[in-house]
């Protein structure tokens, strides 16, 4: 008997060690959710699609060129209008100073990134970034956005969008 409650303490410690592992990855996790996508124009806000970003396996180290190496986590992101067979995977802007390596750099974003006020993700032909609600971002010395929620996208052939996570 006294074996049998050793095992069961032992695997409820690891069960609560898993699930206090898994919280913490979710929280950290800014990423996931399902987004509504409004156009900026002067016109109207208008929805324009819902994304779904999901956390995936990390990149094979063995796979990825090496200034990539430093950062392999990875996400998936579909359109709901185009559906989950059109799913890509994402990585954050590459960030690794010790390498040189600044994605936020040529938007001037850099100080944000380091003090914790913007974070981007990069889909090759898209980019999605957060920052604190009602900021106004700048992209050069002439052109600036003010977000409302603090995550905007930006398309290459679409432009700005605004987005707003309204589920995790």
């Amino acid at each position: 008997m006294d074996v049998i409650k050793k095992l069961f303490l032992y695997s409820l410690l690891i069960g609560l060690s898993n699930l206090l592992s898994a919280q913490k990855d979710v929280k950290s996790d800014i990423w996931s959710g399902i987004y509504v996508v409004r156009s900026v124009n002067k016109e109207s806000s208008e929805i324009v699609d819902t994304l779904i970003i999901n956390r995936t396996k990390d990149a094979d180290p063995k796979k990825v060129a090496a200034r990539y190496e430093s950062d392999l986590a990875r996400w998936t992101i579909f359109s709901k209008k185009d559906g989950d067979k059109e799913k890509a995977v994402i990585k954050r802007f590459l960030f690794d100073i010790k390498n040189k390596e600044d994605g936020y750099k040529e938007f001037g974003w850099t100080d944000l990134h380091e003090k914790g006020k913007m974070n981007c993700i990069d889909g090759g032909h898209f980019f999605i970034c957060q920052t604190e609600p009602d900021t106004k971002v700048s992209f050069s010395k002439d052109e600036a956005y003010p977000t409302k929620t603090g995550i905007f996208g930006i398309w290459l052939d679409y432009g700005i969008a605004e987005l707003e996570k309204i589920e995790n």
